[in-house]
């Protein structure tokens, strides 16, 4: 009352006064004196001054700073791609424990991952890991990284990660085969270093050679379950995302990616078929009590949130699960500077997929392959799809096989079909 009737003294309308009130009331629920606010404007202007003339250098140590923080380190990779800064992948021969700057054979600084950033291997235990390769230099092969690393400091879940995350792809590009052999590796470097104590001569006098390092012979996994294995040890997509996948079938199906979706909003457009893989569920109550949550989904732009009330969440089932890709139907409203995304339907992305592809034609450089190739044409069942063999019988000579009937022909199929020994090269009709 006494602000009010003094502005209106000075001529301020009454209800502008009590409008102005209510904002310094909010604002007193949380306000700075001088001095601490000259402090945050001081530190602000840093690190502005920092991102803007060496925003490589800033965002790494950002990263480093948030190591153990995913959907802030989520939020740096997308900082990253908008400024065009390259993010490598982990590499036990290049990444340090924590963010640093690497320079590239171009010329350009980018951001080596960290090794500690992959998910339950530790930064301690990275740490040493590093202080081994340094020690010796870069580790030539998996056996000489079991014959360096202390087996105390490191364990088959740090391993499975590391490999999972393409840690070890320097060395063995096959993740299934290195993951499969971390038990083999571990052995390996408990022998290393029982030698190392206790080391044993030959009868010439010379230190015996360690056993070589014999991994299982696995089947590298195809692209989408290596970039499932990879979100899952990382907590976000890294080297490529799964959407890629399902480019075609994405403009088949009408989808707005994520860096469109203000753009169409604010032209017009109200409901919108939108694609992502889940990355977050965070879920509440409407003020009725019924059930709703807040799920985020990424693509290969970047990320949106989309609200889904009760009706809708028991429609969607069992789909709402980190790390599946996920088709929309949602309505979009403008308010503000906000977008609002409400979810109307959810379904597999793979269920949508699928029939959208007319077919796919193989191109086969060995017989082998054929049973494998029936072995999936069976696990995917029947449908519209048609599926051509071309066998090459010799230079410039192709020859055509149409297979009888039709087939469930689906982004994940021809990914599966692209890692069997003896295909040469998958197309989609």
């Amino acid at each position: 009352k006494t602000f009010v009737d003094g502005a209106v003294k000075n001529g301020v309308p009454e209800a502008k006064a009590g409008e102005i009130f209510d904002l310094m009331e909010k604002f007193a629920e949380y306000g700075f004196n001088k001095s601490h606010a000259a402090a945050y404007a001081l530190v602000a202007y840093h690190t502005a001054y920092l991102k803007a003339n060496h925003p490589t250098a800033f965002l790494a140590a950002s990263m480093s700073l948030d190591l153990d923080k995913t959907e802030k380190l989520a939020g740096h990779m997308q900082e990253c791609a908008r400024l065009g800064i390259a993010v490598l992948p982990p590499d036990v021969n290049r990444s340090g424990a924590e963010f640093v700057l690497e320079t590239q054979a171009d010329g350009k600084v980018a951001i080596r991952f960290a090794l500690g950033a992959v998910k339950r291997v530790g930064v301690a235990a990275m740490k040493d890991l590093v202080k081994a390769r340094d020690a010796g230099g870069p580790f030539t092969s998996l056996s000489d990284f079991a014959g360096r690393v202390d087996p105390k400091l490191i364990n088959k879940m740090q391993l499975e990660n590391l490999a999972k995350a393409g840690a070890f792809e320097s060395m063995d590009a096959n993740r299934a085969r290195v993951v499969q052999g971390t038990e083999a590796i571990l052995r390996a470097a408990q022998e290393a270093a029982e030698r190392r104590l206790n080391p044993t001569r030959d009868m010439f006098g010379a230190e015996s050679a360690p056993p070589p390092l014999r991994l299982p012979e696995a089947q590298d996994w195809p692209m989408l379950e290596r970039l499932t294995y990879e979100a899952e040890a990382v907590g976000f997509h890294l080297s490529a995302h799964p959407l890629d996948t399902y480019r075609k079938a994405l403009g088949k199906l009408g989808v707005v990616s994520s860096a469109q979706i203000a753009e169409r909003a604010r032209g017009g457009a109200a409901r919108m078929k939108l694609a992502g893989t889940v990355v977050g569920i965070k879920n509440g109550r409407t003020k009725t009590g019924n059930r709703m949550a807040w799920v985020r989904f990424s693509d290969a732009q970047g990320s949106y949130e989309a609200t889904f009330f009760s009706e809708a969440l028991a429609r969607a089932g069992d789909h709402l699960v980190e790390g599946n890709a996920v088709l929309l139907t949602a309505e979009i409203r403008v308010d503000g500077e906000t977008v609002r995304i409400t979810a109307q339907e959810a379904e597999p992305l793979e269920k949508a997929a699928q029939g959208i592809a007319t077919g796919i034609k193989l191109w086969l450089e060995q017989t082998a392959a054929i049973g494998s190739i029936r072995t999936l044409l069976d696990r995917e069942g029947r449908g519209r799809g048609r599926v051509v063999l071309v066998p090459v019988t010799g230079p410039g000579q192709e020859v055509e096989i149409a297979l009888p009937g039709g087939f469930n022909v689906s982004p994940r199929l021809m990914q599966a079909m692209k890692v069997l020994p003896g295909v040469a090269e998958v197309q989609e009709l």
